[in-house]
């Protein structure tokens, strides 16, 4: 029996508004949430912000409900449920992001997705090195790699 080996792959986006960080999320969202379980970790609560942005695009209203009824204002996260095939999204301040990897990596969480998203005015200085460190890079066109 071959069966095809998944890894644990690790994404970045870097932004400067809440509106902007949505924005970016949404392709890969959209594009991913039939394939993959798609948790949002985040230190600030996204989901009034995120509501405007979905109000304004021409998704589809099952479409729209489905990527609002994620949680974008989740700050905890039962490991012990993680299944496999899930894509982890963490939005925060860089100690945060950290502190989330340093947990998947000590369960070694194997066959997920995680999409490290920085603000660049935390990041400005080091964006080009925190790049480097990544398997794609998020944009609004989806991922670049």
């Amino acid at each position: 029996m071959i069966t095809k080996e998944f890894k644990l792959k690790k994404y970045c986006c870097v932004y400067a508004s809440d509106f902007h960080l949505e924005m970016i999320l949404l392709p890969y969202i959209k594009k991913n949430i039939d394939k993959f379980k798609i948790i949002i970790l985040t230190e600030e609560d996204l989901s009034k912000s995120v509501k405007q942005v979905i109000d304004r695009t021409n998704l589809l209203e099952d479409e729209k409900n489905e990527i609002l009824n994620l949680n974008w204002n989740n700050k905890n996260v039962d490991w012990d449920n993680i299944e496999e095939f899930t894509s982890i999204i963490i939005n925060g301040k860089t100690d945060y992001i950290n502190k989330i990897n340093d947990k998947i990596k000590e369960l070694g969480l194997k066959n997920i997705n995680i999409i490290n998203c920085f603000n660049i005015n935390e990041v400005q200085k080091n964006k080009i090195n925190i790049e480097k460190e990544y398997d794609g890079i998020l944009n609004t066109n989806y991922i670049t790699e």
